[in-house]
C-alpha cells in the first residue's frame, strides 16, 4: 500500500485541546470501567474538541465532524492511504482495547499506535467482506502486511464494530463481537489513534473508545 499522506493534529500539540477522561480505580466510588482497564479516552464525535477536521484540496483529502458522526474522504483515484490520527494520552504498551464502529463505500480502518515517528498499524474492512492488518511504517520505511486481506462472515454492510485488543504478547482483532484473527502483538511507539481510509473512499466513524 503506497501512502500519499498522513495527518498528524498538531494543533492539538499547541494547544492542548485533547480531551481524555481518566477513571483510577478505588474502592470509595463505583468504576464504569472494565475491569483490567484504569483509564478511558472516548470520542462521541458530537464537538470537535479533538480537532478530527481538516481541509487538504492538494490531496483531496477533507475530514469533518458533524451530527455525531467523523466523515473522511480520500478522494483521489488510483492507489494510496490516508491516515488521520490524534493523541490519546494511551499506554498501549501493555494492555488495551480501542473500539470503534465505522463504515464507508470503500475501505476503511482503524489506526492504533501511531507517533510523530511512525504512523502506527491499522485494521481494515471493506465493502466487499474482506479485512487486513497492517504495519503502516513511517516517513522513512513503506508499509508492510501482518495479516493480509482476507474474508470474514462477521462484516456487514453499512456500519460495523471493530475492536484491536492487545492481550499479553497478542493482538485480538474482533468484528461484531467475533473474533477473526489473533496474531503477534508489534511495537507501540505512540499514542495517537484515528482512522485510515484507501484512495477514493468517503468513510464515516461513529464513536473511539481507547482503554488501557
Amino acid at each position: 500500500m503506497k501512502r500519499i499522506t498522513y495527518i498528524f493534529a498538531a494543533l492539538l500539540l499547541l494547544t492542548g485541546a485533547m480531551s481524555m477522561s481518566s477513571c483510577v480505580k478505588h474502592d470509595d466510588y463505583y468504576d464504569t470501567t472494565p475491569s483490567g482497564y484504569n483509564h478511558t479516552f472516548n470520542d462521541d464525535f458530537n464537538y470537535d474538541n479533538n480537532g478530527w477536521s481538516f481541509s487538504d484540496p492538494a490531496n483531496s483529502a477533507y475530514a469533518s465532524v458533524n451530527n455525531g458522526l467523523y466523515k473522511l474522504s480520500f478522494l483521489a483515484t488510483g492507489s494510496g492511504t490516508y491516515s488521520s490520527t490524534i493523541p490519546t494520552g494511551a499506554n498501549l504498551n501493555y494492555d488495551f482495547l480501542v473500539q470503534t464502529r465505522i463504515k464507508s463505500d470503500n475501505a476503511m480502518g482503524l489506526v492504533f499506535g501511531a507517533s510523530s515517528g511512525s504512523y502506527g498499524y491499522s485494521f481494515f474492512i471493506d465493502d466487499s467482506g474482506y479485512f487486513a492488518v497492517y504495519n503502516e511504517g513511517s516517513n522513512q520505511s513503506a508499509a508492510t502486511t501482518l495479516l493480509d486481506w482476507q474474508y470474514s462472515s462477521a462484516i456487514r454492510t453499512g456500519w460495523n464494530d471493530l475492536e484491536i485488543e492487545q492481550r499479553g504478547y497478542y493482538w485480538i482483532g474482533y468484528i461484531n463481537n467475533t473474533k477473526v484473527f489473533e496474531i503477534q502483538s508489534q511495537p507501540v511507539y505512540g499514542s495517537k489513534c484515528g482512522f485510515i481510509v484507501l484512495a477514493n473512499t468517503v468513510g464515516y466513524a461513529d464513536y473511539m473508545t481507547v482503554q488501557w
